[in-house]
């Protein structure tokens, strides 16, 4: 796809309707770093901004955690993401924009938030663009969702497929030194990762779903074909839940740091 951004487009009505959410406490962390950070000098109310937002699953979550003061912002260039979000939710907001050239003034946000979307960007360009706009100890946070492998013979088999599958596909994708690249930054400061394991259960719909919604299975589906890819994750879910009841653990990570 020649525009990467519109990269889900297709897969918008899966995406929105089968992928995961965030853990209660690692929101939680989130919120309590952002609040710790916090001047009198902020704009008010606070602007958190979510880049990335695709469907706005991160900003619904920042509306619920973070309570009805502050103003919440998606920022989202996919048209049928951004469409669809919208249209889903009231309490918060959505702009087009990248996350390298983000549509707000400098120093005007508390938080520049970017979930599951990350390894998308021009990452020392949205690092730099996060500290644009955030004001003196706002937040800049990354946040994932990681199938855990390392915990489930299904998981592991769910990764060989899309390895074997997959277009160069390595289930570590997003294995970069977060911590690190935001500890280099010298507008950065008291750079902290906070971690945590759940358990997502599924029934066989929701688990075909939530496959489906990743670009990463849409080059499955690409190179074998839909009947082929639904029958394989199908055989997956039968050898190892044969009750139907699918367990997906979960590694929930977020990396953050404060504007200097």
């Amino acid at each position: 796809m020649a525009d990467r951004t519109q990269a889900f487009d297709r897969l918008t009505d899966h995406y929105r309707r089968y992928r995961p959410g965030y853990p209660e406490p690692v929101l939680d962390r989130l919120r309590a770093y952002v609040a710790a950070g916090s001047r009198t000098a902020w704009p008010e109310p606070w602007l958190l901004l979510d880049v990335g937002a695709g469907t706005g699953i991160s900003t619904r979550a920042l509306r619920d955690v973070f309570g009805p003061g502050p103003r919440v912002v998606g920022v989202e260039p996919g048209h049928a993401m951004r469409d669809t979000a919208a249209a889903g939710h009231e309490g918060v907001e959505f702009a087009d924009g990248r996350a390298e050239d983000v549509p707000f003034p400098d120093g005007s946000a508390a938080l520049v938030l970017a979930a599951q979307a990350v390894h998308w960007f021009d990452r020392p360009a949205f690092y730099a663009e996060a500290v644009r706009v955030l004001a003196p100890g706002g937040t800049v946070a990354v946040l994932n969702n990681d199938r855990d492998w390392t915990a489930s013979a299904f998981v592991d088999a769910h990764e060989s497929l899309l390895e074997e599958h997959g277009d160069d596909y390595r289930r570590d994708y997003r294995g970069f030194d977060t911590v690190g690249e935001l500890a280099a930054r010298e507008d950065l400061a008291e750079a902290a990762e906070y971690t945590g394991r759940w358990v997502r259960e599924l029934d066989l719909d929701g688990y075909l779903g939530m496959a489906l919604s990743s670009t990463k299975m849409a080059v499955v589906v690409r190179a074998i074909g839909l009947e082929r890819t639904r029958a394989a994750l199908t055989d997956l879910v039968a050898e190892h839940f044969p009750d139907g009841a699918v367990r997906v653990p979960y590694l929930t990570r977020l990396y953050v740091a404060r504007r200097v």
